[in-house]
Order: C-alpha cells, then structure tokens, then sequence
C-alpha cells in the first residue's frame, strides 16, 4: 500500500532529511474541504495546511496513534507530551493507508526502530522506472535484463543437447542446399536454355540433381520437424514441471500474494509461449543468422552495386523496430494484466459454482466473465493493431530494395553485362535473404510478448523460499513434546499477531485452544505446522528446534482435520490413499470404521470407488468429515491438529464425530481448536489467547475458579445458548 505520495514544491522545502511517509488529507475536523500533508521523516512528524507548516513534533512524541472511522469521513489521531490531538481529518478513500500509518508509527515509539515497510508493500512500483508492477511481483518487464531472460530461455534445453544439435545439423543442411539450387538454376538458364544447347544428357543430369536436392531438402525436412517437436514439447514439460514444483516448495505467505488464475497462467500460457518461441525461434537462430551471412557474401561477390541496393532500407527499418519494442511490450504486458484477471474470475465462478446456482446469480456471472473476456479480446487487438499498422510500411521498405535490384539488374541485362541465369540467381538469393531479414524484424514484437511471460516464469522460479532448510535437516521420528518459548509473529513486522506465547505440551497431552476470533489460534498451529517461521523465539519438537527438521518430516507426523474439510476429485479410496499411498485395503477399511464412516462409505453406489466429484461436493459435510478423519487416521500422525472439526453440524452427526475423533486421539499430541467450548472439556489442559498474548492455561475447572478471559467466555456463550432456547 503506498504511504508515499509526492508533496507540492512549497511543501518539500521546509521538510528536513528523508522523507519515509507522506499521505495528503482533505478534510478539516468540521467537514470542510481542506488540502493539507502529514510528513513523516526518521525523527520528525510534519503537518501542512494548504502548504503551510502547521507544526512538526520529533517523532518519538507520538504514542498510541491512530485511525478513526466515522460517518462518511475519518479522523488522525495521537497522543503528543500524554495530550491526546487531532491530527487531521480525510475522506474514506484515506482511511486504510492513514490505519497503517498508524501502525508504522505505533511501531517506532515501541522499538526505536523503522519498520522495512518498501520490502512489505502491497501496492508495487518498480523503483527504477516507476511503472507498477503486478501484486507479489518484484520484477519490471521495462526493466528486466532481456540478455538474462533470453540466456535463461535456452538454459532450459541445456538437457537435450542431442536433440538440439541434430536439429541444428539438420536446418544448416537444408539451409546450404536451398543456397545450392539456385545455382543449378543459373547453369540450366545460362549454359543450356539461353543459349539452345542440345546437350539432352548434361541437362538431364542437372534436371536431375535439382530434383535431387528438392527431395534431400523434403527428406530432411520431415526429420527436423520430428526432432523440433520433441524438443519443444519436452521443454515445454519440463519447465511446466519447474513451476509446479517450485510452487510446492515456497511458502505459503509467498504463494497466497498471487491468485490462482496468475499460478494458472504461469504454469500453463506462459509455459506454452516460451515452448512456442524455443521451437519457432530457438532452432531458427543460427540457421537465419547462418543464412544471412552466407548470402550476404555471395550477393557482394556476385555484384556489390546491388548488393548495396537491397541494404538501402535495412537501417531506417531497424531504427524504427527497435523503437518499437517499448510500446509493444508495454501491451502485450496488459493484455498479459487482463488474461490473468479473466483466469482469475473463472477460477472463482468454477469454485463457487454451487453458491452461483443457488444464488440464481448465473447470468451476472456470465456477464463479469464476458466483460472480462472482452478486455482480454480489446487488449489483444490493442497489441496487434499497433503492428498491423507499423509492419505494411516495413513491407514496403523492404520491397523498395527488391524494386531497385530488378531495376538494375534488367539495366544490365539489356546492355549485356549481365546474363538472364544469373539476374534469376540474384534474385532469388535476395528473396531468400529477405526471409531472415523479415524474421530478424519480426523479432522484437515477438521478444516483446515472450520477455512478459519469461519474465513472470523466470521471477517464480528464482523466488527464494522464506524458510529455507540446514544443509543437513534432521528426519527422524517425532515424539510428540512441544515447546513454545517466547513465541512472536506478525505478518508485517509492525503488526505482530502473537507476542512472546511461551508454553510446553507433553507427548499424548490433549491441548484446547482458546480464545476470541482474530486472537490468533489459526496463526498458532500453521507455526506449528512451519506453514510460516516464527519472527522470534522458537519452538521445539522432543526438544529440537522445528526449524532443524526436514520439512517433509515433520508435515508427514503432522495430522489436520479442518472445519472446511478439502477432499480431491476421484474416489474415496483415492481420497483415503491420499495419506498412504501403499496403504491396503484392510488398513483402509479399518481407518473408516475408526472414523464412523465405513456404515455410510459401503452404502454408496460403488462403496470405497464412488466418485465423490470436486470437493467432495456429493457428500454431506458430516460425510466429507468423517473421510478426512479416516484419512488422519491412515496418516497416523505423532501431533494431531483439529481446527474447528465439529462446528456446523447436526447433534447425531457430531456425536459420531467426536467418538471418531476421540479414537483419533489416542496416543498423540492433541491442539484443538472450537468456539463450542463445551467440546474441550476433556482436554488436559485449555490455552487461552487474548490479542495474540498468552493469558490463561489450565483444566476447565481451574479456569472456571479464576473467572478470568475463560470464565467470561463461558458465561457468554451459556447465554447465549439459553436465548437460542
């Protein structure tokens, strides 16, 4: 979110050193229009009015800063010498970017220390050029190095060099033979046809052999198709691999900046125009550099005055394609912007296509796609249109060269200094070198698109991991005791969710977790799960920092069982298998009995091989519940986590539940999370979390006797309950 907006020249001059934080208002405190400025410097706090200096306070004056929402307005504020003042007033559009600023500040009077806010920004501008970037992405398709990203492309292949070479044979061999023909051409014309010479036997033989090349040419041909194909589509797997893997290995705060139909879209298009460009441009490389070369040579040899003739237009043609380039990357990067955005919508129609139906909200969603399909559809003609325009003038150009090569080649021929054969060889060799001349222009447009989506690929797969593992990760068998020392995390660093929560569970103990929504339970067990790694402190697994433990190891002993349960498209059994892939049928089966479900599994249509469809959706959510619990208990993990895992059912079905749950339990580290508190009761011991602070632990009972956050929490959901009554 940018909290940096530039300031009015009168304004600049009176601000002293850097400037970290400048957001504009427009309100006064009654309502009225205002224009005014909050500045922020490392040690000064700065507030303008209608470019006046107002006043300026050092900045560790301010405490306990903050943000007010009113009625169509909002409202700065802070405490200044233990004086609580009004700073400014703004319109709503202001408030989230002034709620930061707050937190920001919050944040200096707390540790002395500015927060790397740049690093953590959600709204991205490339700081070289200033041109914005996408969310989650710190690479500028303007900026990027085109020689790195080109380098890149054909590292790619670097495993098929087999391939590649006897592709590049191939093409280099068709390429001379095409040089060849034209020759033969000129001796059939000059020696045998011009001159009528009856020599049958030598013009068959050379009728011959230029039939012969042709069919050389066809031949090779067919095989550099077959070797470009594999080697295209093998890359093409190859890198969709890349991705997909290095997706799995990030975490989860890196992958959630992006959105699905942007992950799509690497994976997939973007993939596929790299795959494009390797196989229609990474073989044709050297073999028209190859072709522009030789030819070149032979037409200054043959005659260097024509040869002039047709580099006449090159460097006006070259001069104004390269000018080209920005303007045409600079659309293909937003039809790229809106391809990603229309994935991203039909992502979320397919997703929630339950919800759409049951909210007769088809034909507003068929108009949101359509809408956004359009804008890909105008950003496409935008990007082509450009071109279209540009290139006619290029074509002609080019043929101005063609013109005045016959012009003087029919010159020369008439008054004799030139034979026919040899005009039909030149020209022919400038309709050839014209090929790579034509490819070699059509390069930056096609750069242009590709260098959009290499960049977005090459960025994901350089993207390092937050929580990288030691050199030699420990993979041992867990335990189950857990220690939380002096636990804090946030994810900004100025806006902690959980502050210095120390506690420690013994192996097999039954741990309820508790608190108000937001508390920070959730953030809790995905620290536990190393989801996300812990700002400061540590936790430690049978006495080993978690942080020591090859991830793999410790997620593979760690079993969830979610209120939103999440099963594949496919069979129960493919969902059961899900947890152990070797598992046999007995063991399956055995699982589902301890988790209550092998009564309503056998009673399906194709027992254990119903197709259950995406999400599970043909089940019923006590269904869909007790199959992940049978597939926990497949997993059979040392540290069990329930978040949730009862809420939003009926009395009959969550009974069966816990009876699952409570076999489940048997043996293992148990963190339950539930508002019902009455589902904890049996817990070894409850954890109450307030504001992200550890507040209260002990049994039911001895929280009840301390009438603190527990007590109050109890009481108010009894009450509740009895007004439901």
């Amino acid at each position: 979110m940018r909290l940096k907006f530039e300031l009015p020249i009168e304004v600049s001059r009176e601000v002293e050193g850097d400037i970290l934080y400048a957001l504009p208002f427009d309100l006064s405190f009654d309502g009225k229009s205002e224009e005014g400025n909050v500045v922020i410097t490392k040690s000064l706090f700065y507030i303008f009015k209608n470019k006046v200096l107002e006043a300026s306070y050092p900045l560790e004056k301010l405490q306990d800063c903050e943000a007010k929402q009113l009625v169509g307005s909002g409202l700065f504020s802070a405490k200044i010498d233990e004086e609580e003042q009004m700073i400014c007033g703004f319109k709503p559009k202001w408030f989230k970017r002034y709620v930061e600023l707050a937190k920001l500040i919050n944040y200096y009077h707390k540790t002395g220390e500015h927060s790397t806010y740049e690093e953590e920004q959600e709204e991205y501008i490339c700081p070289k050029c200033g041109f914005p970037l996408l969310n989650g992405s710190k690479t500028c398709f303007k900026c990027q190095s085109k020689t790195k990203v080109l380098r890149k492309i054909f590292a790619i292949g670097k495993d098929y060099k087999k391939v590649f070479l006897y592709t590049l044979l191939g093409t280099l061999v068709m390429e001379v033979l095409w040089i060849v023909n034209p020759y033969i051409l000129r001796v059939i014309i000059d020696d045998y046809i011009v001159p009528k010479n009856q020599n049958v036997p030598h013009l068959l033989i050379l009728l011959a052999v230029y039939l012969t090349v042709f069919a050389t040419i066809t031949w090779f041909e067919r095989f550099v198709m077959k070797w470009t194909n594999l080697l295209s589509n093998s890359i093409s797997r190859d890198l969709r691999n890349q991705v997909f893997v290095k997706i799995q290995e990030l975490s989860l705060s890196t992958v959630s900046n992006r959105t699905p139909g942007e992950l799509m879209n690497r994976i997939n298009s973007d993939t596929e125009k790299i795959q494009e460009f390797i196989s229609n441009y990474g073989r044709d490389a050297i073999n028209r550099i190859f072709s522009l070369i030789v030819l070149s040579i032979l037409l200054f040899v043959m005659d260097y005055r024509l040869a002039l003739m047709v580099l006449v237009p090159l460097p006006p043609v070259l001069y104004a394609v390269t000018k080209m380039q920005d303007k045409m990357g600079l659309r293909y990067w937003k039809q790229w912007r809106k391809h990603e955005k229309a994935s991203s919508a039909l992502h979320d129609i397919l997703s929630g296509i339950r919800v759409v139906k049951a909210y007769g909200n088809e034909e507003i969603e068929i108009k949101k796609y359509t809408e956004n399909v359009d804008q890909v559809k105008d950003a496409m003609i935008n990007a082509e249109t450009l071109w279209s325009k540009f290139y006619p003038y290029i074509g002609y150009l080019m043929g101005l060269g063609e013109f005045l090569v016959l012009w003087m080649g029919g010159y020369l021929v008439l008054g004799g200094k030139m034979q026919l054969g040899q005009l039909i060889q030149y020209t022919t060799y400038i309709t050839m070198i014209y090929v790579p001349l034509r490819w070699a222009i059509q390069l930056p447009r096609v750069f242009a698109d590709v260098f959009v989506s290499a960049g977005k690929v090459f960025e994901l797969l350089d993207e390092e991991c937050e929580m990288e593992e030691i050199d030699e990760p420990i993979k041992k068998e867990i335990i189950g005791d857990v220690v939380f020392q002096d636990v804090s995390f946030g994810y900004k660093v100025y806006e902690p969710v959980l502050k210095d929560v120390s506690f420690e569970v013994k192996a097999g103990e039954m741990i309820g977790i508790v608190g108000h929504s937001g508390a920070g339970k959730s953030t809790l067990i995905n620290l536990l799960m190393r989801l996300y790694d812990v700002a400061d402190g540590k936790i430690t697994i049978d006495g080993i920092d978690i942080r020591s433990y090859s991830t793999q190891a410790l997620r593979s002993q760690i079993g969830v069982v979610l209120q939103e349960t999440f099963l594949f498209e496919g069979t129960i059994i493919d969902n059961l298998r899900y947890a152990k892939p070797d598992a046999t049928l007995d063991e399956i089966i055995e699982a589902a009995k301890v988790a209550n479900a092998h009564e309503f599994i056998v009673k399906l249509p194709d027992a254990y091989h119903t197709v259950i469809g995406e999400k599970g959706h043909t089940l019923s959510g006590g269904e869909r519940q007790r199959v992940a619990i049978a597939r926990a208990v497949l997993h059979n993990p040392k540290i069990l986590i329930l978040d949730e895992a009862t809420s939003a059912l009926d009395t009959e079905t969550e009974k069966k539940i816990q009876e699952a749950l409570e076999r489940l339990k048997q043996g293992k580290t148990t963190f339950a999370i539930a508002h019902r508190l009455s589902t904890l009761q049996k817990a070894n011991r409850l954890l109450v979390i307030d504001k992200g602070t550890f507040a209260e632990m002990g049994t039911h009972e001895e929280l009840l006797e301390k009438k603190g956050i527990y007590y109050n929490l109890v009481m108010a959901q009894k009450q509740t309950t009895h007004m439901k009554q």
